[in-house]
């Protein structure tokens, strides 16, 4: 289990909260992994986690961009490299190996998340900060 600790907070209240999400995904990922009896909506875990990725990612990228964000580029390929290693391990549960795809799912994805959390949106956080308050509201919102 990943327990939430106030040093993985940006600063940014909403990305804040959608990492939360993420977090809380991966752990009842992790639930199901341990429990035998629960072992069969792995399925269903597994690609709630990837649904509520691709959201996150599109509203991270809708907050860089609206704020000017001038490492967005770089950010955007570490989501994409993210997502096409999460597709192949989607694709590994697909093919039967199931609890395997999501045991490397839970190690990538808590190892990465918090790597990326730390550093990656820790930076733009930062430029977000400087930039004011009307910097933290994408324009499609």
């Amino acid at each position: 289990m990943l327990a939430w600790e106030e040093s993985y907070k940006i600063g940014h209240d909403r990305m804040d909260g959608q990492h939360l999400v993420l977090v809380a995904l991966i752990n009842q990922l992790d639930i199901n992994i341990n429990d035998d009896g629960v072992q069969g909506i792995l399925p269903d875990v597994l690609e709630a986690v990837g649904a509520y990725l691709g959201y996150h990612f599109a509203e991270e990228e809708a907050v860089m961009r609206a704020a000017g964000y001038p490492g967005l580029d770089g950010h955007v390929a570490m989501h994409r490299a993210f997502t096409e290693q999460f597709d192949r391990l989607l694709a590994l549960a697909a093919a039967g190996q199931v609890l395997q795809a999501a045991l490397k799912v839970r190690s990538f994805a808590i190892d990465w998340l918090i790597r990326h959390i730390l550093q990656a949106d820790a930076e733009y956080a930062s430029h977000i900060a400087a930039a004011g308050p009307d910097a933290r509201r994408p324009a499609c919102a």
